[in-house]
């Protein structure tokens, strides 16, 4: 409980390290590992492992869950919850992005150059028996989890292919394409297009990529 306390009180978003941890929490036996306990009652703490901006003596609070230390009761834990290996993976496999809005982890948001980007792992479809393949999990920042992109419908094949068609020049086209292969997006109009293709499932996103190409040839 006092974990808690000190993690809620840090607030979310933020980035501690681990002595600070043990200065904030004295006398608590294993204080780190009752802080990676809190995982299981919803409480999402990254390190070095799932955010690379982070230092190995780092954490951030990217949300809070069960407020055990004010009296909360915490659900039954669920087993099928996200690994934190199959985060990880979930992460890599978009490059460290945010697939709502596009903004890469620990990079500031064009609003506001104080706060940082902390993206976290979410079930596509959470119906029982839960799916945690890559296809049914969907990579976030602290904004759209909390509503501002989340809740936004993703697109759809057909959407993005029509999108991608409707490029004005085949440099465009081109350089999408480019964009798509490598992963790493560029703040322009080009990027809109990318930033959506990143939400659909990875079967899609192969599928528009190859659409791509054939009309990329096509034109040649």
């Amino acid at each position: 409980m006092k974990v808690a306390e000190f993690l809620a009180a840090k607030g979310e978003g933020k980035v501690f390290k681990k002595l600070e941890l043990f200065e904030g929490v004295p006398g608590v036996a294993q204080v780190d590992r009752r802080m990676r306990d809190l995982r299981e009652l919803g409480w999402q703490i990254d390190n070095y492992k799932t955010d690379p901006h982070l230092q190995p003596d780092e954490y951030r609070l990217t949300a809070i869950g069960t407020r055990i230390d004010l009296g909360e009761q915490p659900e039954r834990p669920s087993r099928s919850r996200i690994s934190a290996t199959r985060r990880r993976e979930a992460i890599e496999a978009v490059d460290s992005l945010c697939q709502m809005c596009g903004t890469r982890a620990g990079e500031a948001f064009p609003d506001d150059k104080d706060e940082k980007a902390a993206l976290g792992v979410h079930l596509i479809d959470p119906s029982p028996p839960v799916n945690t393949e890559l296809s049914n999990l969907r990579v976030e920042c602290q904004r759209c989890s909390r509503g501002s992109g989340a809740g936004k419908p993703l697109p759809t094949l057909e959407e993005i292919v029509e999108q991608a068609s409707s490029l004005s020049s085949r440099a465009e086209k081109r350089r999408l394409y480019r964009l798509m292969q490598s992963g790493q997006p560029e703040r322009d109009e080009v990027e809109r297009i990318f930033v959506q293709w990143l939400r659909l499932k990875h079967d899609d996103r192969v599928e528009v990529m190859l659409k791509l190409a054939g009309a990329l040839i096509e034109e040649d």
